[in-house]
């Protein structure tokens, strides 16, 4: 199935999106998450994802990715800067045209 985002993208992009993604995620092992961060990450999420994360605990929040990066661009590590100094130009705007999750 040809669409156009699949004639924009570029040769090997999604292994470099992909992998360079996960490169960042990873630095969140650096980062000591406190309750108090917990707490904020948790009063961002919709009631049901809020319940659910909250029962599992801080611990538990760790290995989930949106917590991940809440952490690291809390402390000023943004997921598009570190993109942009890793993937060439052309994989970074075909990253920044993909549709949010949510469109």
């Amino acid at each position: 199935m040809n669409t156009n985002l699949d004639l924009a993208m570029p040769a090997g992009a999604l292994g470099d999106i992909a992998f360079t993604t996960y490169l960042y995620y990873r630095e969140a092992r650096h980062v000591n998450a406190s309750p108090a961060d917990f707490a904020t990450w948790l009063a961002t999420l919709p009631a049901a994802r809020r319940a659910h994360a909250e029962s599992r605990g801080l611990a538990s929040a760790r290995s989930i990715p949106d917590f991940k990066r809440f952490l690291l661009e809390r402390r000023g590590f943004s997921l598009t800067d570190f993109l942009a100094a890793r993937l060439s130009p052309r994989v970074l705007a075909f990253w920044q045209d993909l549709p949010d999750e949510d469109e």
